[in-house]
């Protein structure tokens, strides 16, 4: 009965195969869009573009997932990581420039002498609020995150990768202009190299927590 209930957090190893598919996937797309030349890959990884609209989708409808499958249960013990999920969608469509003169999280908008009072302080609110969030998610998970990793249970492993992409997402975005600030010049293909990639990667990331999330219901939820 014990050999059962610890072997239960390995058993989803489909999904383990699913996220090898979605890395083939990853590197498939990137390699087909830089083949396809400069400027469909450009054309692609555009703002508001199909990529970025598909993730945008992909962090909604892991949200809808997580609220519609997952239940009370989830909604009630994870609601950090489904609100985490449906912000990373709004993100995506650009909600935090759309309604802020220069962009909810920069801080020109606190700054700037032509940005009202209420929006100042409406911005100060939000950011304080992703703060928290922030917190939460740490305080709740990362402990119990970092342990299960290390014991290379499934649910932990695919979230962690999630995770990982969305780093490596962050910090290609933009490459070019971070590195022209230091002086380092990218060739235009390196631009374009590095834009795309981030586009594919992030576009992952909604998948992979699909994935993560519905492993953990495979693994909680069902015994």
């Amino acid at each position: 009965m014990n050999t059962t209930t610890n072997a239960l957090p390995l058993r989803p190893l489909r999904y383990l195969l699913l996220l090898a598919m979605v890395i083939i996937a990853i590197a498939v797309t990137v390699y087909y869009y830089i083949s396809a030349g400069d400027v469909a890959a450009m054309q692609a990884a555009r703002e508001g573009g199909p990529i970025d609209f598909a993730s945008a989708m992909g962090y909604f409808v892991c949200a809808a997932l997580m609220v519609c499958l997952g239940g009370s249960h989830v909604v009630r013990h994870h609601w950090p990581l489904i609100i985490t999920v449906t912000l990373l969608g709004l993100r995506e469509m650009d909600f935090d420039k759309r309604f802020s003169t220069y962009g909810l999280f920069k801080s020109a908008t606190l700054r700037a002498p032509d940005v009202s009072i209420l929006e100042k302080g409406i911005t100060l609110l939000v950011i304080l609020a992703v703060v928290a969030l922030f917190i939460t998610l740490i305080r709740r998970y990362a402990r119990t995150l970092l342990g299960s990793v290390l014991r290379l249970e499934a649910v932990s492993l695919i979230t962690g990768f999630a995770g990982a992409m969305l780093i490596i997402a962050r910090a290609l975005d933009g490459a070019a202009r971070k590195l022209a600030d230091f002086g380092i010049h990218l060739p235009h293909h390196s631009e374009v190299l590095t834009t795309i990639t981030e586009e594919v990667i992030e576009l992952g990331v909604p998948v992979t927590l699909m994935l993560a999330f519905l492993a953990y219901r495979r693994v909680y939820l069902r015994h």
